[in-house]
């Protein structure tokens, strides 16, 4: 019979046929679990950690998580692939966060065998206004009539060690310390602005 073709298809090796089972994300019944609580970023010197609590009730469960992100401005949120069905609750997100003058969200869902939670999601994360800034490095060096106090700011986070370092000092010009000293022999006091 003219006009009828036959495809044949080669055969996939079975394990890719797992492969791609395993990569395919197991569908899961959305709100069948409570969501996580408490989700929040947590940062000093910009190193942005999203962190969040357990369902209420599902502390000893055998839970695992999926983390997203979302730039203030895109149009749609973002994976984190070393963030998805982890079984700890916090993710790092310092480096899809690295640019302070932009403004983040973060979203977490809980999963437990077929059944996940909803969507729990952070408020507007905006680096350069949240991240607490660190103690300073303290040198102390005295005499027999003076003390001198050296200080430097901490460094901004950095993704590996061979990036350039930047002082926290750099990006907050205007960053000032208050410096106690504690007299033991007068039981004294005196405060500085540094």
């Amino acid at each position: 019979n003219q006009g009828v073709g036959r495809v044949v298809l080669p055969r996939k090796p079975l394990e890719d046929i797992a492969s791609l089972l395993l990569s395919t994300p197991v569908p899961c019944v959305s709100g069948g679990l409570p969501k996580p609580t408490n989700i929040t970023f947590f940062s000093i010197n910009m190193r942005n950690i999203l962190q969040w609590s357990p369902p209420e009730g599902l502390q000893e469960a055998e839970l695992t998580y999926t983390v997203q992100y979302f730039i203030y401005g895109q149009k749609k949120w973002l994976n984190k692939s070393e963030c998805r069905n982890i079984n700890r609750t916090c993710c790092d997100l310092s480096v899809e966060t690295s640019d302070y003058e932009h403004q983040y969200y973060a979203k977490v869902k809980a999963i437990w065998e077929t059944n996940c939670s909803k969507w729990a999601e952070t408020g507007r994360f905006y680096p350069f206004l949240e991240t607490q800034i660190g103690p300073p490095e303290v040198a102390l060096s005295t005499d027999e009539k003076s003390i001198s106090i050296v200080l430097t700011a901490p460094e901004k986070w950095k993704r590996n060690p061979e990036e350039s370092s930047i002082s926290m000092q750099q990006i907050y010009s205007n960053l000032k310390y208050n410096v106690s000293v504690y007299n033991a022999k007068s039981n004294r006091t005196v405060s500085l602005e540094w």
